[in-house]
């Protein structure tokens, strides 16, 4: 599968990672797998690094990761997640991602650099009601 998942625990971090083209059912069902990760806690902050992938979502699934997030709230919880992504396209899309984000549950910020990324989560958790 393209999209990966991991949970580090100690930095209480989930890290999700694309290689070449990925279709909505597998998002889904990576998004599922790792809500159902015994080591996943509500607000872990997010890196999602999508520098590899080779497609990016439409609109109409991009509503659907929306609803789904909507959906799963509680699991989700209040948290920080920053896109990192190198192609345009990709870093529009993200920003789109981020503006029909639930405002009150993510604060999502586009990166062209995994270490601004990284350093942007490590400043702390997630002000809710916030767009970046």
């Amino acid at each position: 599968m393209p999209i990966r998942y991991h949970i580090d625990s100690e930095r209480g971090m989930l890290f999700i990672a694309t290689d070449g083209d990925t279709t909505q059912s597998e998002r889904l069902t990576t998004m599922r797998a790792w809500i159902n990760d015994p080591a996943y806690l509500p607000g872990l902050q997010t890196l999602a690094d999508f520098s590899k992938s080779t497609n990016v979502p439409t609109l109409s699934e991009l509503e659907e990761i929306v609803g789904f997030i909507r959906r799963y709230a509680g699991a989700i919880g209040t948290k920080k997640i920053a896109v990192v992504t190198t192609r345009d396209v990709a870093f529009g899309v993200a920003r789109q991602f981020g503006a029909l984000a639930p405002g009150n549950l993510l604060t999502v910020r586009v990166f062209k650099n995994r270490d601004l990324a990284l350093a942007w989560l490590a400043e702390g958790p997630a002000v809710t009601g916030t767009r970046q």
